[in-house]
C-alpha cells in the first residue's frame, strides 16, 4: 500500500489539530511500529497515532487499535518522545516525508527538542527521531545505502530527491515533453510529480476531461487547492479487496469501486487490514509457484542423468566387443597392467584398440568384468528409455501447471490449484493434527465463571488463547478488556437471545479488571463491545485486536462465582 502525497496531506491536515498536544504514552507494538497516545490541549479524548516504517505497508493515521499490551520502549522513545509536546506537523512539498516538530522538558528543567521523521516511499519506509543537530537518537529500521546511512549516531539527511518536480514548478515544455515521450498520460504524470500514484493521476485526467482544462493546469490547481471538503475513501480492487486510500471519491471509477468512509485515517486502516489479505494470497500463490519451480528442477536434473545412464547403456556392444578381445588375446596383457593394446579382430583392417584396465584383476577377470558391464547395459536400456520418456513428460507437464498458475489471480482458484496439485503428487496434503479423545471441540480452555444472575463467562488463559476464544465467540457476545493495560479477554456469552442485565455486565467486567495487571487498582476503566467489532490485524502478534464501538464501565476488580461444569 503506498499512500499519494495529496493523501498523506489530509492526513497531516487532520493531524494539524493536535499542536500544542502532549504525548502521554509512546510505546512499539512491533519492530516495525509505533504508537503515540496524544492528550489534546484542555482536556477531552485521547488520540491514538499509528506510525509504521514497514516495507510494504507505512502509514501515519489516526487509529482506534489497543495500545501494545507488552509496550516496548527503547532509551530514545523514552527520552525524546515520551511527554514530549507537539510543536509542529509539516509534509515535505517535494516527496511523501512528514515531519513532527517535538520539545520536551523533563522535571530537572533539561529540554530535548527533536524531529520525527516518517518516510513514507515503499521498500525504504522509517520513521527517525532527529536531534537539533541532525544527529540520529533512534529510528524503526536501520538502512545503509551507498547515497544514505541510517543508524543511530549517523547524520540524518533527507531522502534524495527524484527526477519529480511541484506541479506548480513544471513548465509547459518539459510537460508536454514527457506527456509525448510516455505511453499514457497516466504514466506521464506519475514520472513527472511528486508522491503522484496511479489512482491520483487517473482522477486527474479525467478531471482535465471532464473540465475543459487542459492537464497541466488541472494537477496546478490540484495540488495548489485540493478538494480536501470531499468524503474521502477506499479503492475497491478487482477481487473486492481495498486497493488503496484516497482522499476523496475518485469520478473515474464506478460507484461500486470506491467505499466512503468518515475519515482519511480509517480508510488507511481498511485498506492496511485488505493489504494483508491480498499478502497472504500473493504468499500462497508465491509458495506453490516456487514449490512447481523446485519441482521442475529436480525432475530435469533427473532427466539429464537419465540421459546421460541411457548414453552409457548404450555402449553394451563395445563393451562386449572389448570383453570378448581380451579373453581372445589373454597372453598378451601383462598381470597387474593398466591397459593395453590388442589387435582388432572384429575390424577388416585388423588394426590396433587400446582398452583400460584394472590393475587388481587378471586378463581373464577383465574380460569378464567387460562382458557383465555389457549384458547389463543391454537389460537397462529399455528401463532406462521409458523412465526417459516419463521424466519428459513430467518436465512438460510441471511447466505447464506453473504457466496456468501464474494467470491464477483469484484466492479461490489459487486453493482450489493447490488441491489439483495435492491430487496430482505435487504438493503435499495438508497435515490436519488428530484431536485428542475427549477434548472440548473448541479446542479452549478458558476460564469458565457464572454471573451472580446466571450467564456464563469466559477468561482467556493466555495469548494464544485470547485469540482462539475471541475469534470463535458468537457475534452478539460481549467482549472485555481491561483499558490502556495488558490482560486476557474476557467474552460475555449469549443466553437464549436475550440481552445481558447490567449485574452480569458489571460482573465480566469486574474479571477483565481482576485478570490484568491493573488487579491492585481500586478502580478499573473496561472496554466493552459486541465480538462482531472484535478484530485481529493479520500478522499482528497473539493477543492484539481492534476493537470499534467500544463503551467502558469503570469497576473494581473481583472475581466472581466459577461455572461449576458438573451441573
Amino acid at each position: 500500500m503506498n499512500l499519494s502525497h495529496l493523501t498523506l496531506r489530509r492526513v497531516t491536515r487532520d493531524l494539524s489539530d493536535l499542536k500544542g498536544s502532549r504525548i502521554q504514552n509512546a510505546s512499539l507494538a512491533t519492530p516495525n511500529e509505533l504508537f503515540l497516545d496524544v492528550a489534546r490541549t484542555g482536556g477531552g479524548k485521547t488520540t491514538r497515532i499509528l506510525i509504521s516504517g514497514s516495507r510494504t505497508q507505512s502509514r501515519i493515521c489516526i487509529t482506534d487499535a489497543p495500545f501494545p499490551s507488552k509496550p516496548d520502549r527503547p532509551p530514545w522513545l523514552d527520552r525524546f518522545l515520551l511527554k514530549a509536546s507537539i510543536q509542529d506537523i509539516r509534509i515535505l512539498p517535494t516527496d511523501r516525508v512528514i515531519v513532527l516538530g517535538l520539545d520536551k522538558q523533563d522535571r530537572v528543567g533539561s529540554r530535548y527538542p527533536s524531529r520525527l521523521i516518517l518516510e513514507c516511499m515503499g521498500s525504504d519506509s522509517n520513521a527517525i527521531v532527529v536531534d537539533p543537530s541532525d544527529k540520529i537518537q533512534g529510528l524503526l529500521r536501520t538502512q545503509t545505502t551507498e547515497h544514505r546511512k541510517l543508524h543511530p549516531g549517523a547524520v540524518y539527511k533527507y531522502p534524495l530527491e527524484q527526477d519529480r518536480k511541484v506541479p506548480s514548478e513544471l513548465s509547459a515544455e518539459q510537460f508536454h515533453k514527457r506527456l509525448f515521450e510516455a505511453d499514457t498520460e497516466v504514466d506521464a504524470l506519475m514520472t513527472l510529480c511528486a508522491g503522484m500514484d496511479r489512482h491520483l493521476a487517473a482522477e486527474l485526467v479525467y478531471r482535465s476531461e471532464t473540465s475543459g482544462l487542459g492537464l497541466l493546469e488541472t494537477v496546478q490547481q490540484f495540488y495548489a487547492h485540493p478538494p480536501f471538503d470531499e468524503t474521502p475513501g477506499c479503492v475497491l480492487g478487482p477481487n473486492g479487496l481495498r486497493a488503496g486510500a484516497v482522499a476523496f471519491k475518485p469520478g473515474y471509477l464506478d460507484d461500486r469501486r470506491f467505499e466512503p468512509t468518515e475519515t482519511i485515517s480509517r480508510a488507511i486502516e481498511l485498506a492496511y487490514q485488505d493489504g494483508l489479505k491480498g499478502q497472504e494470497e500473493r504468499g500462497q500463490k508465491k509458495g506453490l509457484v516456487k514449490t512447481l519451480k523446485r519441482a521442475s528442477k529436480a525432475a530435469t536434473t533427473k532427466r539429464d542423468r537419465i540421459e546421460q545412464d541411457l548414453q552409457a547403456a548404450r555402449k553394451s556392444d563395445e563393451l562386449e566387443r572389448m570383453g570378448s578381445l581380451i579373453l581372445s588375446q589373454p597372453q598378451s596383457i601383462p598381470a597387474g597392467a593398466t591397459s593395453v593394446e590388442v589387435d582388432d579382430l572384429f575390424s577388416d583392417e585388423l588394426s590396433k584398440i587400446t582398452i583400460a584396465l584394472d590393475p587388481d584383476l587378471s586378463a581373464a577377470e577383465n574380460g569378464q568384468a567387460f562382458l557383465k558391464r555389457s549384458a547389463k547395459a543391454k537389460k537397462s536400456a529399455p528401463v532406462l528409455d521409458r523412465r526417459l520418456g516419463q521424466t519428459q513428460q513430467t518436465v512438460k507437464e510441471l511447466e505447464r501447471l506453473r504457466i496456468e498458475l501464474e494467470a491464477i489471480t483469484e484466492e479461490p482458484a489459487v486453493e482450489a490449484f493447490r488441491k489439483k496439485l495435492e491430487s496430482l503428487g505435487h504438493v503435499r496434503p495438508k497435515q490436519v493434527k488428530a484431536r485428542p479423545k475427549n477434548a472440548d471441540p473448541s479446542g479452549l480452555h478458558p476460564r469458565k465463571y457464572r454471573t451472580s444472575d446466571g450467564w456464563e463467562v469466559w477468561v482467556g488463559r493466555n495469548d494464544q488463547e485470547n485469540d482462539r476464544m475471541t475469534k470463535s465467540a458468537p457475534r452478539n457476545a460481549l467482549w472485555f478488556h481491561a483499558h490502556g493495560c495488558p490482560g486476557s479477554h474476557v467474552v460475555l456469552r449469549p443466553r437464549e437471545n436475550r440481552d445481558p442485565s447490567p449485574e452480569a455486565m458489571h460482573d465480566a467486567a469486574s474479571l477483565a479488571a481482576y485478570w490484568s495487571k491493573a488487579r491492585g487498582s481500586k478502580t478499573v476503566p473496561v472496554n466493552y463491545t459486541e465480538a462482531r467489532h472484535v478484530q485481529k490485524p493479520r500478522a499482528a502478534p497473539a493477543g492484539l485486536v481492534t476493537i470499534q464501538k467500544e463503551k467502558t464501565l469503570f469497576v473494581q476488580p473481583r472475581e466472581i462465582d466459577k461455572w461449576d461444569t458438573s451441573e
